[in-house]
């Protein structure tokens, strides 16, 4: 009885791998291809997503840096500014951006895996080009990326940067807090 009963789940999973085969034929015949499981990052692999974003940021070219970004995704440079929509428009702003020669400090503050999707946002200043030659202005608040994998690639499909004016030493959640801020 002990044998026959051990047996079971072994001819059960047989079973069901001849039925799973069977179904995959069928979809291969049709010229449907199984979609692959959920897609969950680690946070590694976000902070790995960020660090591509920074170092295509940090090469300074606008086409490598528009690359990241879906056909049709949106930019918003600050809380209450202009939308950028869709990957031309991005690399348009970015090389105007990059004319202020800007320095990058970023950092992961809350990392989020989706199926498919990641969510990272945190602190990040900008230091710029001043309107005064050898001045520098600062940039930043809480900038949030959201990542979505499209064909097997991660592109970034909403991005708020964050590139709000700010005060040396004024607290990120002041800017935060201003009236009609919705980052």
């Amino acid at each position: 009885m002990t044998g026959s009963w051990n047996a079971r789940p072994s001819l059960r999973a047989i079973g069901l791998l001849i039925i799973a085969s069977a179904g995959g034929a069928a979809n291969a015949a049709d010229g449907q291809t199984d979609v692959p499981p959920c897609a969950k990052l680690s946070e590694v692999q976000m902070v790995q997503l960020l660090n591509g974003w920074r170092a295509a940021f940090v090469s300074g070219s606008a086409e490598q840096l528009s690359s990241l970004y879906a056909d049709d995704a949106t930019l918003v440079a600050t809380k209450d500014g202009k939308v950028y929509k869709g990957r031309d428009a991005i690399r348009t702003y970015y090389k105007d951006f990059f004319s202020h020669h800007p320095r990058l400090s970023i950092r992961p503050a809350s990392l989020v895996a989706g199926c498919a999707s990641a969510t990272i946002s945190g602190p990040v200043v900008y230091r710029v080009t001043g309107e005064r030659k050898g001045t520098r202005t600062l940039l930043g608040g809480r900038y949030e990326a959201e990542f979505k994998q499209v064909g097997g690639k991660w592109e970034i499909i909403r991005h708020s940067l964050a590139a709000d004016p700010r005060n040396i030493g004024e607290p990120f959640d002041k800017a935060m807090s201003a009236p009609g801020s919705d980052l």
